[in-house]
């Protein structure tokens, strides 16, 4: 975005506040979920067959792909999204798993955004499950940001100040977390962070593990200062910069949060995945899990929209994250297929109410979502085994006019 659209967008979030809202009679969210409706009449298509081709490709990819590399070491690996104070409901799912005796050591582990805060613990193990769970149930808006008065926004480089959750980092990455990663990293395990280099608009995976066994003098600095730039929501919290040197001499890069380039990611090269055992055919990862947890919904909950710029501007940005964290998830599935491993995605539940402010640090709600996410691990019911997309109930006939049923709904 250029400087005068930047501006042009800020001043229009300035000036929202005092535009009168366009109303119309938008139906109620419990009306309009898609994959509520039901038309009337017969259909032209046979129905949703979606999952049935997909487990048939899964079949299908296993048999063609059926020899196993036998140097092939099957491992765990968790990637964490971004998603605010939705992260509470990661935490929820990784500790009530811990709760069931079943969780895993990863060899792996991914995050960006609120997923790079989580990402370290859950790296590090059960035993900081305390940790995460109280940061993820007790901080408030005043513990992550301060907003600065309106006016100020105009000419600044954000909404607002960043130095509480970089005090905040700070005080939770001290040298023994560090000392403890690189263990980890020295053990053969890998923790990865996503952030978005802002002069390149594109994704930059930081090996946390080589960072912090390094033995840079700013080996600790380097690792904060990459956990904030991962959570630092572009144009709400100011950009981070990092000095680099290339070819001997010295840059400054700026970097944000990872989400504005993906939601999640867990490639092959994260994975080690041995190029020449996939060109003989054969499954380098056979046997492991990929575990996905989302920090929010697959789909964005439906609102009405108000017919201003702001919110109609708004709406497609919420459609339009979403539907790039689906196709990062279709990548990981895909993946899963090609290296013979298990896919699991855990994400909140569709009919879960939330609010819709992801920045809002309300501990009772990030309690709430918690709860939520231990229930589900401990029920058995956190994880499935297909892509966004995949399920009857997610899948949409084409419109054939504008009459609608929505069964259970009043």
């Amino acid at each position: 975005m250029t400087p005068t659209l930047r501006f042009a967008a800020v001043g229009l979030a300035v000036l929202a506040a005092g535009c009168t809202a366009r109303h119309r009679a938008g139906a109620p969210p419990q009306l309009v979920r898609e994959s509520a409706l039901v038309q009337p009449g017969p259909a032209d298509d046979p129905g949703p067959i979606e999952t049935e081709l997909l487990r048939s490709l899964a079949d299908r990819t296993k048999t063609a792909l059926a020899a196993p590399d036998p140097a092939a070491k099957p491992g765990k690996f968790l990637a964490l999204s971004g998603g605010g104070m939705y992260g509470a409901y990661s935490v929820g799912v990784l500790t009530g798993w811990t709760a069931t005796g079943t969780r895993p050591q990863f060899d792996v582990v991914t995050g960006v955004s609120t997923g790079a805060l989580v990402a370290t613990y859950a790296f590090l193990g059960t035993e900081y499950d305390g940790t995460m769970a109280k940061l993820y149930t007790t901080v408030t808006d005043r513990d992550i940001y301060r907003k600065r008065p309106r006016p100020a926004v105009l000419f600044s480089d954000a909404a607002a100040s960043s130095e509480p959750l970089r005090q905040l980092i700070e005080t939770q990455v001290d040298d023994g977390i560090v000392a403890a990663v690189a263990r980890a990293h020295a053990a053969g395990r890998r923790l990865y962070v996503g952030t978005t280099n802002l002069d390149t608009r594109r994704l930059v995976v930081w090996d946390m593990g080589a960072i912090a066994a390094s033995g840079r003098p700013d080996a600790k600095e380097l690792y904060r200062k990459v956990l904030l730039a991962s959570a630092s929501v572009p144009g709400f919290f100011p950009s981070v910069p990092i000095e680099v040197e290339v070819n001997g001499r010295p840059f400054t890069e700026l970097h944000a949060d990872g989400g504005a380039t993906t939601g999640v990611f867990l490639r092959a090269s994260t994975l080690h995945v041995d190029p020449a055992a996939l060109r003989a055919g054969r499954q380098p990862l056979a046997g492991s899990g990929a575990y996905v947890i989302i920090a929010g919904k697959l789909y964005a909950d439906p609102a009405v929209t108000d017919r201003r710029a702001l919110r109609v501007a708004e709406s497609a940005l919420s459609a339009m994250v979403s539907s790039q964290t689906r196709g990062e998830l279709f990548r990981i599935y895909a993946l899963c297929l090609l290296g013979g491993m298990n896919y699991h995605l855990a994400a909140i539940p569709e009919d879960f109410p939330v609010s819709a402010d992801a920045m809002g640090f309300d501990p009772v709600e990030m309690r709430r979502l918690y709860t939520a996410g231990y229930d589900a691990a401990v029920g058995g019911r956190a994880w499935r085994d297909t892509p966004p997309g995949a399920e009857p109930h997610e899948q949409h006939r084409p419109r054939t006019g504008t009459q609608f049923f929505a069964p259970g709904a009043r």
